[in-house]
């Protein structure tokens, strides 16, 4: 496979994805949390802050790292590291074990689609350049 074709590729599964994010703060906020609570306008922060990353990400992989720009791939990767892969343990450290493998399995889905689409990215970002 051609390294332009993998970028293409790559960057649809990044951010198809990035996109998959949104449906988190879809069901946050149609459960229709009181915002006149405290604890009701956080859950409502944490669903818009997570819809606005999910956007953003799916920006990076269109456009900047469908390019090969190294700075999109280690952008890309900034999120998974400081909130992917924490929220995966915080969850799976306090989610009833009722509840563990559907709250769990879309996160290991999203991570995994991301390892992927990185997967393919990678040799177009970080190919040497030509003369």
């Amino acid at each position: 496979m051609k390294q332009n074709q993998r970028l293409k590729i790559g960057a649809a599964v990044l951010a198809i994805g990035a996109l998959s994010l949104s449906a988190a703060s879809i069901a946050m906020l149609a459960q229709g949390p009181d915002v006149t609570t405290h604890i009701g306008r956080l859950l409502c922060a944490g669903a818009l802050a997570n819809f606005s990353l999910s956007l953003i990400w799916a920006l990076i992989a269109i456009f900047p790292l469908r390019r090969g720009e190294k700075w999109a791939f280690w952008a890309f990767c900034l999120p998974i590291l400081l909130y992917g892969i924490p929220m995966l343990i915080l969850d799976a450290t306090n989610v009833e074990p009722s509840s563990l493998v559907s709250t769990l399995a879309p996160q290991v889905l999203g991570l995994s689609m991301a390892l992927v689409g990185l997967f393919l990215v990678a040799p177009g970002v970080f190919r040497k350049p030509t003369e």
